[in-house]
């Protein structure tokens, strides 16, 4: 007998023999008749006795055995399909489970933060109303001047207060700065009553502290970094203040730089995303006892521009530009997304001083407070600490250039 019929492993007497009559039945096989069935399974029936039981009618043993064995695996395969269904319905339950959770992670997330936000605003707030009473930054004009259409821009730049350094070239330190500040606000007041100003625009480049952003930054520090960003805040507010009293009105532009952001990395971090971001919000709060004293919303992002006497002027800190195509592509930049042409364009970060024009824009650099640090001495790099002062005239623009030098 064919070896397919032989008997398989695991397979009882009572399934082979169903199995060889299904076989027969179904397959119709010429090497295998009903006597060959009875003489391999052994069976005690007579052959035609075995060929009506699975042949005879619908009713008969073996066709009632293949309906139910057909039906079952319907039901079987039904089922399956239910089971893959609800497994499917299942994933996706969890998947939009998943996804809400995150979301909601995220969400908390934000509420945590701005709760944080709310909560240090709420700090600032107290802590600069009780400075306001201990050390009131209120109007005192200087009544002796007489005001013409004059406007002058003082940049802050690069102040990095907190750092402390002693080369070749100078020593600097928190004591250092503060005098250079001192120097600065006398020289500045000097020239506001020599030009009779009415305005102030007071432009604030950034990197007024030093911060943390590399290993070499805080070895050199003098104080921790919300100490230096406290510290440099309320110094600045002193100064604004004491020039304020000379001219009628004062506007501060506030911007920040680079060594100020959250994440060390440059790679890895949200140019915007700047704890000295706070310093111009102390600001408004310390001073805000004056009404002489203006913080124009920036709408630029990290762009400063405004106008004085109707020149417009561009201004940021400047580390991701370079002075001599910055004025060609701020000025494409202005008049495609505001309609407006730059007039003048100030940076700063570079620590030197350095002027380039092009296309009738003038574009300039300012020095740093600070002067010729650890890395720039290390690259044997020398410029003179101090500021930029600017005077505009109506139809004149830029009629008087100092840079106040703090050495």
């Amino acid at each position: 007998m064919n070896p397919r019929y032989n008997q398989r492993d695991g397979e009882n007497e009572y399934e082979y023999g169903l199995r060889l009559i299904e076989t027969k039945v179904e397959e119709k096989p010429d090497d295998l008749g009903w006597e060959d069935i009875v003489q391999a399974t052994g069976m005690d029936y007579n052959i035609d006795s075995l060929r009506k039981a699975a042949t005879v009618t619908p009713y008969c043993g073996y066709a009632v055995a293949q309906y139910f064995k057909k039906k079952y695996a319907l039901e079987n395969k039904a089922e399956e399909s239910y089971v893959n269904e609800l497994d499917c319905k299942i994933a996706e339950a969890r998947k939009e489970s998943k996804r809400l959770f995150d979301q909601r992670r995220e969400f908390n997330k934000l509420v945590d933060k701005l709760g944080r936000a709310e909560n240090l605003e709420d700090c600032l707030i107290s802590a600069a109303n009780s400075l306001n009473k201990l050390i009131p930054l209120g109007v005192n004009k200087n009544v002796c001047v007489v005001n013409n259409d004059s406007e002058a821009i003082v940049v802050f730049a690069d102040w990095h207060y907190g750092m402390v350094t002693e080369n070749i070239w100078e020593k600097f330190d928190t004591d250092v700065c503060r005098e250079r500040v001192e120097r600065l606000v006398s020289a500045v007041i000097e020239r506001l009553q020599l030009h009779r100003c009415k305005k102030l625009h007071v432009v604030l480049l950034g990197d007024m502290a030093h911060g943390a952003i590399h290993v070499s930054a805080r070895v050199a520090s003098e104080e921790l970094v919300c100490d230096q960003i406290m510290q440099v805040s309320e110094i600045i507010a002193q100064a604004i203040s004491q020039m304020a009293n000379e001219v009628e009105e004062t506007i501060v532009h506030a911007t920040y730089g680079n060594h100020l952001r959250t994440v060390q990395s440059k790679n890895d971090s949200i140019h915007a995303d700047n704890t000295e971001r706070l310093i111009p919000w102390w600001l408004q709060q310390r001073l805000s006892i004056r009404g002489d004293i203006k913080f124009p919303e920036a709408e630029y992002y990290e762009f400063l521009c405004f106008k004085v006497c109707g020149y417009e002027v561009c201004a940021t800190h400047g580390d991701l530009d370079n002075v001599r195509n910055v004025g060609k592509t701020l000025n494409t930049l202005f008049v495609k997304k505001y309609g407006k042409d730059i007039d003048y364009v100030i940076l700063a970060d570079k620590h030197h001083k350095e002027e380039f024009e092009e296309l009738g824009i003038e574009s300039m650099i300012v020095r740093s407070l600070c002067g010729t640090d650890e890395y720039a001495n290390s690259k044997r790099l020398y410029s003179t600490p101090g500021q930029l002062m600017m005077v505009f005239k109506p139809d004149l623009g830029a009629d008087a250039y100092y840079q106040i030098k703090l050495d």
